[in-house]
């Protein structure tokens, strides 16, 4: 399942990109946060976020120039359950006590198995149906990560440089407070919550070569991820025989 590392790498990697946590330049008198530079608000923003128990990501992408879609509801457990959707297919995601388990469409289990024998019976024989990964599968991990996906928002000190502070505007009818920098061709804006704890809303970037959004929702609420029914499962851990 290439298709699951791929996404795994393009949605940290893009998270990164959009999430740096920068710095310098304050707003007016005004606004929220005040007397804070905006390094300092998207700090508490990035760590309002990684220690939230529960979040839900959801957004559109550019990965290696192609578009990816993801919608996903993790917490620190590692609970999750989420969509993602690309060129070539798409599949749904539930992670669950000790395993992953994936649903793809024919066009999501064709790019998995393009490299391996019998493509086309495989394809149809996993098409629609729920196939259990178990954990520690170096197919999907991190695929539900929740903390992995964040952890490079806060990884390299130098990005922590340049950004400003706007006009305070809305995400989802909550207020939030862009935090906006400009490197090179990319621009990239933070928005951050203004209103009880100052996770970070929504990121964005314009320009360079992962432009997208991540919408932030969710914060603190239940993931409601159950294993599927046992009838419905490919069990890979039994050589691919449906689950008893």
């Amino acid at each position: 399942m290439s298709v699951s590392r791929t996404f795994t790498a393009s949605a940290i990697c893009v998270t990164a990109a959009l999430g740096v946590t920068a710095c310098s330049g304050d707003g007016s008198s005004d606004q929220p946060f005040k007397g804070q530079s905006a390094d300092r608000v998207a700090a508490k923003a990035v760590a309002a976020t990684r220690n939230s128990e529960s979040l839900r990501m959801a957004g559109k992408v550019s990965a290696d120039g192609q578009p990816l879609t993801v919608d996903f509801h993790v917490d620190t457990q590692k609970n999750c359950k989420g969509r993602m959707a690309m060129q070539r297919g798409s599949a749904d995601v539930i992670h669950a006590g000790q395993a992953t388990y994936i649903k793809g469409d024919k066009e999501f289990w064709a790019g998995a198995a393009e490299n391996s024998g019998g493509r086309r019976k495989q394809t149809e024989a996993l098409s629609g149906r729920w196939v259990k990964v178990p954990v520690g599968d170096s197919r999907t991990t991190g695929l539900c990560d929740k903390q992995g996906f964040l952890a490079d928002m806060d990884s390299d000190k130098s990005e922590r440089k340049g950004m400003t502070k706007g006009d305070v505007t809305t995400v989802n009818g909550h207020k939030a407070l862009p935090l906006k920098k400009k490197k090179g061709a990319e621009t990239i804006t933070m928005y951050v919550a203004t209103e009880g704890k100052p996770y970070i809303l929504k990121l964005h970037q314009t320009g360079g070569d992962n432009p997208g959004t991540i919408v932030f929702s969710d914060y603190g609420k239940p993931v409601k991820a159950t294993p599927p029914p046992a009838g419905q499962v490919i069990d890979s851990t039994k050589g691919g025989k449906a689950a008893s």
